[in-house]
């Protein structure tokens, strides 16, 4: 049977919106080309460019962005899911940003993506030290969970989780990180997965693969990390577990 990892980039194999660590990248390589290994990222390509090396991104199986909107497969685009978001939605975030209580503001609010609209009221040009600041203010004000819970409540044909530490991805209903799953499995291959990601928590937005291979069950598997150096750890156990069975 064919073991596939999966991982999320953002706070599973970097830091959000930050370069792999190289350590971690030279070791990352090495394990992608000798594993079938795919990502999806709530991001866009390019984004994906400014944290991960083309190099991993090519050696990949399977590069899944916008939360699965887009699949990429060395860097030629194999499918896009576009959408025009209702202005319902798009007024109902844009209040959200304005009732904020946040005191800073740096750059834009609301980014479309394909098939994604990305919400942050702190806004997408907030620095590193900014972005830190933002998400351990809202571990307490709990301000993305409760918009989360509202979009997911209303009756417009959306659904919302918080990605990164600043934002929250707003999709068409059923277009989440779990069809994923789908494609992976619909290619008709005998093959495990082992998924990665730090979001699996409720409103998270990897959670929503997370339950589909919980659903399915064995012998596919959900890895919950925190940190990339987490993730770094579970790899390099798995390495030696491999080369024991040898």
């Amino acid at each position: 049977m064919k073991q596939t990892y999966i991982f999320d980039v953002d706070g599973t194999l970097t830091v959000p919106r930050q370069p792999i660590e190289p350590l971690f990248a030279k070791f990352f390589l090495e394990f992608a080309r000798h594993r079938s290994v795919v990502l999806v990222s709530g991001s866009d390509l390019g984004k994906l460019q400014e944290q991960l090396p083309d190099e991993i991104l090519n050696t990949c199986r399977a590069v899944f962005t916008c939360s699965g909107a887009e699949r990429w497969e060395h860097f030629k685009l194999i499918h896009r899911n576009t959408h025009s978001f209702r202005q319902e939605l798009i007024a109902l975030c844009e209040s959200f940003v304005a009732e904020s209580v946040y005191p800073e503001r740096f750059g834009n609010h609301l980014e479309y993506r394909t098939g994604m609209l990305n919400v942050s009221t702190v806004g997408r040009k907030a620095s590193n030290d900014q972005r830190s600041a933002y998400f351990k203010w809202d571990k307490l004000a709990k301000e993305r969970a409760r918009f989360v819970d509202q979009i997911n409540e209303t009756a417009l044909p959306y659904e919302a989780s918080a990605g990164g530490e600043i934002s929250i991805d707003i999709v068409p209903r059923g277009w989440n990180k779990a069809v994923v799953f789908n494609e992976l499995l619909s290619q008709g291959e005998d093959q495990a997965l082992m998924f990665f990601g730090d979001r699996i928590v409720e409103g998270g937005n990897d959670l929503p693969l997370a339950k589909a291979l919980w659903a399915a069950g064995e012998p596919h598997e959900v890895r919950p990390v925190e940190t990339w150096t987490e993730t770094f750890e579970q790899l390099l156990l798995e390495v030696g577990m491999e080369k024991l069975a040898a």
